[in-house]
Order: structure tokens, then C-alpha cells, then sequence
């Protein structure tokens, strides 16, 4: 764009300065559009903080202990791909799964998820650092 102006800008100003001729007045030739950047995908937006999810650093590794226990044996852990086909990994749940619901699911021992996935028992403080884990790793599946 900075180029067709200058090239306009040097014709205005041959043209005062009284050449005419057309062989002396430069052709103005706009660049070819820039493709547009892709965009990613953001992450699923999960204010913590507004349900109560502690998000500092302990709490994020005392969940991640307890889903390498409990749940990598199926969904994987941090950025790994799950071992099951009917369990979504990890860091995509909460794209699935809002964080309050599956919570509170969890806590009311309502069965969640594949159906031989096994019933929890994590009580408030475990199902708070899971969360702050989950959380902390989230990412938006790829579109199929």
C-alpha cells in the first residue's frame, strides 16, 4: 500500500513539475493482498477464580497427582492423546464438559462419562486441585 501511494504521490509531482509525456509518468501498481493469518483456535475460556478454582501452582500439582493416578490410564495426561477411543484426553474435557457441571457431578457421585469409566469419590478439596489441573492444561480440540 506505502508503494502505490509513493507511486501516485512521485506522478502528482512529475506532472507539476510539467512532464507529460506518458513514457515519464510512472505506472502505479498495487501489491498483490497479503492472505489473511490463520486464526487458532483459543482455549476453552474457564474463569477459575469465578468458581472458585484455586489456580496457583500446588494446587494445579496436586491435581495433576491425582489424575496420573486416577484418570491417565484412560484420558493420557498433559498433552498426551488418550489411551481409549470413547475417553476424551484431558486437556480437552473441559471443552466437553463444563467445569462447574462435571464438578458437581462428581461430587454428587453422578456417573460421568464412558460407561465402564469407574465412579470417583475426590471430595470438595480433591475435586478443587482436579479441576485447577484440568484447567491449567486446557486446550480446544482440532475440528473433525
Amino acid at each position: 500500500m506505502r508503494t502505490l501511494i509513493l507511486a501516485i504521490a512521485a506522478a502528482g509531482l512529475m506532472s507539476a513539475a510539467g512532464c507529460t509525456k506518458a513514457e515519464d509518468t510512472p505506472v502505479a501498481v498495487a501489491a498483490a493482498p497479503e492472505p489473511p493469518a490463520p486464526v487458532e483456535a483459543a482455549s476453552p475460556a474457564v474463569d477459575a477464580q469465578a468458581l472458585g478454582i484455586p489456580a496457583d501452582a500446588d494446587s494445579i500439582a496436586d491435581g495433576r497427582e491425582i489424575a496420573m493416578h486416577q484418570c491417565s490410564n484412560c484420558h493420557g495426561l498433559d498433552g498426551d492423546d488418550s489411551l481409549r477411543a470413547d475417553a476424551p484426553p484431558l486437556r480437552y474435557v473441559l471443552s466437553i464438559y463444563a467445569p462447574e457441571s462435571l464438578a458437581e457431578d462428581f461430587r454428587a457421585g453422578i456417573h460421568v462419562g464412558h460407561d465402564d469409566m469407574p465412579d470417583f469419590v475426590f471430595g470438595d478439596l480433591g475435586m478443587d486441585v482436579l479441576l485447577s489441573y484440568l484447567v491449567s492444561i486446557q486446550e480446544t480440540p482440532p475440528v473433525q
